[in-house]
């Protein structure tokens, strides 16, 4: 059960580097704040987690390169997108909670 607990602890931390950038962070203060109750949370992440690629692929293209679509077929592809819907979730989810906090008193 410890290993279990260790594992999804370091995916979490994983998940929450991939999205601990000035864009990152943007995206998961707007996500939070455009949430209404925490019940969304899931939907919220998948979708900050979208417009994070969203952003990127527009970044590559505004710097002057080919539109690139990330390789859904590829299984690190996946596991990078599966490390940021964590990182966001929890991103999200700690914004929401401190807004909710603040909110009351």
């Amino acid at each position: 059960m410890e290993d279990i607990v260790n594992q999804a602890v370091a995916l979490g931390h994983q998940g929450f580097d991939t999205i601990y950038s000035v864009q990152g962070v943007v995206i998961a203060v707007i996500a939070a704040a455009l949430m209404r109750r925490y019940s969304h949370i899931i939907g919220v992440a998948i979708g900050a987690t979208i417009i994070h690629e969203i952003v990127t692929i527009a970044r590559g293209v505004i710097a002057g390169g080919a539109v690139q679509l990330p390789d859904v077929t590829n299984i690190e592809v996946l596991k990078l997108l599966a490390m940021r819907f964590v990182g966001y979730f929890v991103a999200i989810s700690i914004v929401y909670l401190v807004r909710r906090i603040l909110m009351r008193s």
